[in-house]
Formats: structure tokens, C-alpha cells, sequence
């Protein structure tokens, strides 16, 4: 064999050797199984960003690849439960919020370990976002997406009425609940134009409401009221039920005089009505001067805002009837589950995608405010895009007055708990019972009972 053709053998036998070592490195990584369908992520355009997403972690990863397991919704709870009765978990479970998180707490790993061992820096996040994740003996996951709330308002309406708009100011401790509710009446109107403050004013025949809170739980409903465990109708050892607090009822009881005393919020059945005639969300479909909602909601209307036949912009809620302000807050993350069989690099997708270079790149396919401070630029840019002309600042400025307890967080028999809140709600909101106090009671004795019942089997 001459010394030239010797020469490209070796090289052939190297590349050779290159190329097995490449395909058998390849064929070591770890995949990741992220389980999407529990929240947010199975629209079409999302499941396509997430795809693109996969496509460019794994791009620039040796030894981890992920892949999105799109789940239809009202399918997940189910598929989640069954792989894991299965002993085929996934790695990763999400984007999705404290109630889902509080439903299934006992599947999730604790990610302490992670953020300990290596000395995770956490000081970029929210510092109230990091609340959202932690119970006792647990923290559930990094955070990654927020939900701030806020009021929306019909500019056109307060204009047309001679009303001042409400305050964006966080500092204007003249905003509240009762100054709401005296604007809010002279902002609903009936047929012949007479407002809820009239005598001649007719409540059957109303065609525009001053203020509505109704795409929110109970729990939600009440957290703004302050009461000692804010969100949580159990005290902090979760043995006795709080849901009648003087705070809790005296909200329900504001609820139900403003939709049967005094008309500026619609009831259950009104509310039936102007969706049911296709009027779009409950602001969108112009009949409503103010509406309480998150961030989540501006996705909702994401595709109609040009098309709006209004100006909208936001603003604060209210300084409850203590003082203080509880502006509640939904929360997207990842969970770990207990049961995944890849925690080490399940972790490390975690922290990928709540990078900063990554995370307003995520909330982005979400709809979600990124949890770190650093990304505000960034996704406000992006936000000005697509909303021109709204006050962004009420956005992040609600942020410091989350809920926590939360309106979503774990309590013994969750579900059965969460069942019993809302129907005590829907007593108030159909009127087939408008005393809130009587309700909460009897809400409160079921709650307890629930409770009884699961500390004697714990």
C-alpha cells in the first residue's frame, strides 16, 4: 500500500470512528417529556411556537433533548393521572397555575435540592412571585409566568357619561370599593338612558353595566376583601374553615347588593344572555364600563382589539374596606413530577426556559408577564406591539399586591372545597339567596366538615 492511499484509509477509519462516536452520543441523550395540556399550550399557533421552542433547545444540547406532549384539555387530567398510575411519567409538566399545581400537590418533586446544590440565584425573580410556589415541605417550581390583575375600562362610556376614569395610580388610596361602586352605578344604564342612581331607573330592562369580576373563582372573588388567610378559607394549619370571615362576607355581601340592590353588576342570568348573543368577552362586547381580569385576558381579546369600536385602557383595583389593596394574581411554571425518572435534566429545562434569554421568548407563546425583573423591557416592547396605547405600567405595578394566601392554593379536599365555594357563589349570583352571611355559613359548615373528615383519616 503506497503512503498516499495508506494516508486516506486511517483518515476514512477516523471519520469513521468520529461519526459512531457522534451517532452514540446522540443516541445517549436524555429526552425530556414536557406534558402540555393541564393550562395553556394546546392552541394551534401555540403548539407550533412550542415546537420551534423544542427545536432550538435541543439544537444547542448534547446531552438533553425535549419534547412537547400536547395533550387536548379536557383529556390531561386524565392522560396525566393514567401515565403516572402507569410508571411512565413525564419530566415535566406545564405551563400551568396554582390550581392545577394544588390538585395533583402530592405528584410533584420538590425542586430545593436543585436550587440549594448549586446555589441557584433566585434574586431576579418577582420577590412576590416566588410565593406562589412554596408550601411547607415544598416547592413546586421555578416561576416562570405571571397574570397580574387589574381594571379594564371603556374610555367612550366614562366619557359619554361625564364619569372620571379610575386611577392608575397605585399611590391613590381615594380609589375605593365604595368610590367604584358610586361610579359604577352612574355608569349602568337602562333602555331610556337612565342610570342606576335614577328613580325612574329600570333594572329588568338594563343594557349597560358599570362594573363586572365574573371569569374568576369565589375564592378569587373574596381574596380582594383581605380576610386574615386572604385567599384560603381554612386557617394557616388548614383544621378549621374561615369561609365566613367578616371580611369574606362583607365582600359577598358588596357583590350581591351590586347586582340586586343596586343593578351595577350583572347576574348570573344577564351575564348568560349577553354571551350567549355572541358579544365576545364580557368588555369586548361593549356593555360593560369596567371589568376586574388578568393579563391573560388582553390574549383573549388579542385578535378583536383594532377591531374595537372603543378606546380601552387600564387601571387599578380598589383599596378594599380595611385599607389595603389585594390586587389577586394567576401563575404559570413548570412542575417535576415525583415520579419522573430523569429529575437531573428535567431540572435543567427547567431553568432553561425561565432563563432570562429565554423567558420572554416563552411567555410570549403564553400570554404570561415574565417573573423576572430583567425582562420587563423586553416583553413591555413586545406588549406595546400589540396593545399601542395602554398604560403597561398597571400591568407590572399589580404585581406587589398579589394574593397570599392564594385563591388557588392547596387545601385539604381541594376540589370538594372549591366545589362547595362556588356554589355558594352561584346562591348569591342567581339570587336564589342574597344574604351572604347566611351563605358563607353554610358554605363555612361544609367546608369544616370536609376538613374533619380528612384530618381523621391523616
Amino acid at each position: 500500500m503506497n503512503r498516499k492511499r495508506f494516508y486516506l484509509v486511517i483518515s476514512l477509519v477516523l471519520l469513521a470512528a468520529m461519526l459512531s462516536s457522534s451517532m452514540a452520543a446522540a443516541q445517549e441523550k436524555t429526552k425530556v417529556v414536557i406534558f402540555v395540556g393541564l393550562g395553556t399550550g394546546t392552541a394551534a399557533d401555540q403548539i407550533t411556537r412550542q415546537e420551534a421552542l423544542a427545536e432550538e433547545f435541543n439544537a444547542t444540547h448534547d446531552d438533553i433533548e425535549i419534547e412537547f406532549l400536547i395533550v387536548p384539555h379536557e383529556e390531561a387530567n386524565t392522560r396525566y393521572l393514567a401515565m403516572i398510575a402507569g410508571d411512565n411519567p413525564p419530566d415535566l409538566v406545564g405551563p400551568h397555575g396554582t390550581s392545577t399545581i394544588a390538585a395533583y400537590l402530592d405528584t410533584w418533586a420538590d425542586i430545593t435540592p436543585f436550587i440549594e446544590a448549586e446555589g441557584y440565584d433566585l434574586s431576579d425573580f418577582y420577590p412576590p412571585s416566588l410565593k406562589l410556589n412554596e408550601y411547607p415541605d415544598l416547592n413546586t417550581g421555578l416561576p416562570l409566568g405571571l397574570y397580574p390583575s387589574f381594571l379594564l375600562y371603556n374610555v367612550d362610556m366614562f366619557d359619554a357619561a361625564g364619569v372620571e376614569y379610575p386611577p392608575s395610580d397605585y399611590t391613590d388610596t381615594s380609589w375605593t370599593f365604595d368610590e367604584l361602586r358610586s361610579r359604577a352605578m352612574l355608569l349602568t344604564l337602562d333602555e331610556n338612558g337612565n342610570d342606576a342612581t335614577s328613580p325612574d331607573f329600570d333594572p329588568d330592562k338594563t343594557v349597560q353595566w358599570g362594573f363586572d369580576d365574573s371569569w374568576i373563582s369565589i375564592r378569587g372573588l373574596l381574596a380582594a376583601f383581605d380576610a386574615p388567610n386572604v385567599g384560603r378559607p381554612t386557617t394557616d394549619d388548614y383544621k378549621t374553615a374561615v369561609a365566613n370571615s367578616d371580611e369574606w362576607v362583607q365582600g359577598l355581601q358588596w357583590f350581591s347588593d351590586g347586582v340586586w340592590k343596586d343593578h351595577f353588576i350583572p347576574s348570573l342570568e344577564e351575564r348568560a344572555a349577553y354571551e350567549s348573543a355572541g358579544l365576545g368577552t364580557p368588555l369586548d362586547g361593549g356593555l360593560i364600563a369596567m371589568f376586574w381580569s388578568h393579563s391573560w385576558y388582553l390574549a383573549e381579546m388579542r385578535e378583536v382589539y383594532f377591531d374595537l369600536e372603543f378606546e380601552m385602557q387600564l387601571a387599578a383595583p380598589s383599596f378594599n374596606f380595611k385599607g389595603t389593596r389585594v390586587a389577586r394574581i394567576h401563575a404559570d411554571n413548570f412542575t417535576m413530577p415525583e415520579a419522573s425518572k430523569n429529575k437531573e435534566a428535567a431540572w435543567e429545562v427547567m431553568k432553561w426556559l425561565s432563563a432570562p434569554e429565554q423567558i420572554t421568548e416563552v411567555c410570549l407563546i403564553y400570554g404570561c408577564v415574565p417573573a423576572r425583573m430583567s425582562a420587563k423591557d423586553e416583553f413591555s416592547a413586545a406588549m406595546g406591539e400589540a396593545f399601542p396605547g395602554l398604560d403597561l405600567n398597571v400591568i407590572f405595578d399589580s404585581i406587589d399586591y398579589l394574593d397570599t394566601p392564594h385563591h388557588e392554593s392547596w387545601v385539604p379536599e381541594w376540589t370538594k372545597v372549591e366545589d362547595t365555594m362556588e356554589y355558594a357563589g352561584g346562591l348569591i349570583f342567581t339570587g336564589e339567596n342574597t344574604d351572604a352571611k347566611a351563605v358563607l355559613d353554610e358554605a363555612n359548615a361544609e367546608i369544616q366538615a370536609l376538613l374533619d373528615e380528612y384530618w381523621a383519616g391523616h
